[in-house]
């Protein structure tokens, strides 16, 4: 029995290494090689397994080809139009084209049948031609493709913006847009110096408040303000006048008095005096 279940283990295994994987696990703006079947899900749509067909193996070799879903589901809460940014790559895993596809504006679908209804899933099929195609290559140039965005505003032009690109290349002329939070910043601090000039021109215009910016004018409001101080300092001592400040005495009374009467004793005693007596 152990040997039976050996066998059939070793038997699975031998086939899941021969037979090739299609299936793989890829992301937004990330390459995807021919023929590999892949999911991928963004905010309004799962894009269900789904490969480029390069009908390598059909003889008839100028038959278009095809990016196959075998299913589009819309997983947003409103109806929308089936619609995807694909970007088509080489060998060397430059870009050669862009599909920027919408149902709405694809004249081959039928409108009614180009409208997803919130959680409808509709098998799909968008052919690729050599209009979104770089000059002078083919689908045969087709190497990789990666899925760009949901591309939910229906764009259709610019099949040629992303030529000559890598995938990484794509993403960093993306990111350079702003987001909403910086958005929202420069509103904000706009409005502010908005509100500032819009004050400074106010008090410039109607109020005295940047008069003194003439170099006269500043001489004028200095001469003011010091007659302005003067007077209330005048005004300061009128009402509060400073008191007389008394002699200091040195000397008592009695002690000039005796020094007086010391001098008029020394003047009688002179000779001059005595001549004239």
């Amino acid at each position: 029995m152990k040997k039976a279940i050996n066998k059939f283990v070793l038997i699975v295994i031998a086939i899941m290494i021969i037979l090739p994987v299609k299936a793989a696990n890829y992301e937004i703006r990330e390459l995807i090689p021919v023929n590999v079947e892949t999911t991928i899900v963004t905010k309004n749509f799962s894009y269900k397994d789904f490969y480029y067909n390069d009908h390598k193996a059909e003889t008839d070799q100028s038959k278009n080809n095809f990016i196959i879903f075998k299913g589009i589901k819309n997983i947003s809460d409103e109806e929308l139009p089936i619609s995807i940014s694909i970007g088509l790559f080489d060998e060397n895993k430059k870009n050669i084209g862009t599909i920027n596809y919408c149902s709405k504006s694809d004249k081959t679908s039928v409108v009614a049948e180009s409208i997803l209804k919130s959680g409808e899933e509709k098998p799909y099929v968008i052919e690729i031609n050599k209009n979104y195609l770089e000059k002078g290559k083919t689908t045969n140039n087709i190497k990789y493709i990666s899925i760009l965005s949901e591309n939910k505003n229906c764009r259709t032009e610019g099949s040629q913006e992303y030529i000559g690109q890598t995938v990484e290349e794509i993403g960093v002329a993306k990111n350079t847009i702003l987001d909403s939070q910086t958005q929202l910043l420069i509103k904000i601090l706009s409005g502010v110096a908005i509100v500032i000039v819009a004050l400074f021109l106010y008090k410039f215009m109607f109020t005295k408040s940047f008069q003194n910016y003439d170099g006269n004018d500043i001489r004028q409001g200095y001469k003011r303000v010091n007659q302005e101080l003067k007077e209330k300092r005048e005004y300061q001592e009128k009402v509060n006048p400073k008191p007389v400040p008394v002699p200091k005495k040195i000397k008592s009374d009695k002690v000039i008095e005796q020094e007086k009467q010391a001098a008029n004793e020394q003047k009688d005693s002179t000779d001059l005096h005595n001549l004239y007596k």
